[in-house]
Formats: structure tokens, C-alpha cells, sequence
């Protein structure tokens, strides 16, 4: 903002002093004065005596030097001075709403603390389905083994009762077999034994004179 537009806002206005809480007068010229890389508000004021007593008037006029940093704020009546002592009120109102970041942010922290509460919360909960379901894999492969096991012994079960299923098939072979030689030898033993009876009675029948029989 240019001066010339900053010196007139300082004209026909009171001066009140924030630190010593009174008026300090009422503002009607103002010169600029400049020291080195700072500048400074000469304000010409006249003062006021018995205010607020119904009889308040203007007496002498007094200059008053000030620094832009001592002024707290500018209204449409008056200046607030803070003689160094307070912050403008920009810087209020920014330091204000830096403090309305930290708000918000201390808030979100504890918001994200939260969620990571929860998300550690959560992360425990998975463990231990994790570990759950681990152990149950390792039941699950264990009975895996146990089945390979199994099935290996009723492979080998199953060759061993195809084996016996041959032997037995060989058994009946061998038995029909059998049953034709026993037929056969008893057959043959009992002609033999025919035989041998006939000639016992033949030997006899001619010891005693008498015919030969061909047959029992």
C-alpha cells in the first residue's frame, strides 16, 4: 500500500493506547519521517481532557512518534497502539488461525492415532486367524501324509489279495484236476480190486471144481 494512502488513513481519528488503556489524543496531521532502512508516523494530535465527564475538549496539540510495528490496528475512528508491546492485530489473526491449523492438525493426528490403534488392532486379529489357519494346515498336511500312507498300504494290500485271488483261481484248477485223478484213481483201484476178488473166487470155484464166473 503506498504511504500517502496509509498516512491518510491516520488522520481524523482518536489514539487509544492499548497498554495504558486511555486516549491519547485525536489525530490532525501526520508526517512521515525516515531513519535509515525504517520509517516512522509523526502524528500531530491534540489532546483531550475531562472525557467522558459531559465536558470533554480539545487543549494542546502535541506531535507523538510511532513505529508501523506499534500500531495494533486501524479503525474507522480510531488507532490502536500497542507500543511494541502487542502484535498488530494481523499477526493475531495469523497467529489465530495458525493456531486453528494446529487444532486441526492435533486433531487429525489423534484421528490417524486412532486408525492406526485400529488398524493394530486389526493387524493382531489377522496374526492370529493367520496362526489359526497355520495350524490347521498343518493338521490338514499331516492327515495328507497320513492318507498317502494309507493309500500306498492298500496298493500294496490290493497287489497282495490280486495274488491270493490267483492263488486261489490256481487252487480250483488244481482241484478240478484233483477230483479227475482221485475219480480216476478210485476207479482204477476198484477194477483192480474187482480183478483180484474174481480171481480169489475163481482160484476157489476151480479149487472146488466148478465154473469160472465172469462177472461178481
Amino acid at each position: 500500500m503506498p504511504e500517502e494512502a496509509r498516512t491518510n488513513q491516520l488522520i481524523n481519528k482518536f489514539v487509544i493506547s492499548l497498554t495504558d488503556g486511555k486516549i491519547l489524543g485525536y489525530v490532525t496531521d501526520i508526517n512521515v519521517e525516515v531513519e535509515g532502512d525504517k520509517f516512522y508516523f509523526i502524528l500531530k494530535m491534540k489532546e483531550v481532557e475531562n472525557l467522558g465527564k459531559g465536558q470533554s475538549i480539545f487543549t494542546s496539540e502535541r506531535k507523538m512518534k510511532i513505529s508501523p510495528d506499534d500500531i495494533v490496528n486501524v479503525g474507522p475512528d480510531v488507532i490502536i497502539l500497542g507500543d511494541g508491546k502487542v502484535p498488530p492485530l494481523r499477526e493475531i489473526e495469523r497467529l489465530h488461525q495458525i493456531a486453528e491449523e494446529y487444532n486441526s492438525l492435533v486433531k487429525e493426528l489423534e484421528a490417524k492415532e486412532k486408525l492406526i490403534e485400529q488398524l493394530k488392532e486389526e493387524s493382531y486379529r489377522l496374526k492370529r486367524e493367520i496362526e489359526e489357519l497355520q495350524r490347521e494346515l498343518r493338521k490338514f498336511q499331516v492327515m495328507k501324509d497320513d492318507f498317502e500312507h494309507l493309500k500306498e498300504q492298500l496298493v500294496r494290500q490290493e497287489g497282495q489279495l490280486e495274488m491270493a485271488r490267483e492263488y486261489i483261481r490256481l487252487l480250483e484248477g488244481l482241484r478240478g484236476d484233483i477230483d479227475k485223478i482221485k475219480a480216476d484213481v478210485e476207479a482204477l483201484i476198484q477194477r483192480q480190486l474187482e480183478e483180484v476178488v474174481r480171481g480169489i473166487i475163481d482160484e476157489e470155484l476151480n479149487a472146488r471144481g466148478l465154473k469160472k464166473t465172469s462177472f461178481l
